[in-house]
């Protein structure tokens, strides 16, 4: 059964207790062409997410089940999917990649620590042979 989104907007207008003066004013539009709105079976998306915003309600989502849509909605969640298996994969490679920076940057440091170690031994023992020369 097709959609009446006109209808479906005009009870949830009246649901919410809006005018149509009141409605109009919400979605930027003249009052006089409110009633044009409710008539619609099909309207632009642009104009169904300014009325979705205005009443706060998704109008969209009653598309979602229909053939067509429901169709394209199954293919988006599938590359969503595959999207999120990559980015997930993608993101345990960085950890592992991270994890073995983190090692060799440890590594390091413990080479510089200890080379500062042996420098600081070489201008002692530089030192006392200094001394030992002088006298």
């Amino acid at each position: 059964m097709p959609i009446h989104i006109g209808k479906i907007i005009q009870e949830e207008v009246e649901r919410q207790r809006f005018t149509q003066k009141e409605f109009g004013a919400l979605i930027n539009k003249n009052e006089k062409t409110v009633p044009n709105i409710f008539s619609r079976v099909t309207m632009s998306i642009d104009l169904l997410i300014i009325i979705s915003e205005a009443l706060n309600m998704d109008f969209l989502s009653f598309f979602y089940n229909e053939n067509p849509m429901n169709s394209l909605r199954v293919d988006e969640i599938a590359k969503l999917k595959f999207q999120l298996q990559k980015i997930t994969e993608e993101n345990k490679l960085l950890q592992r990649e991270l994890a073995l920076t983190q090692n060799i940057v440890e590594s390091q440091k413990e080479t510089i620590s200890l080379a500062k170690e042996q420098v600081e031994q070489y201008k002692l023992k530089l030192t006392g042979i200094t001394h030992f020369k002088k006298y």
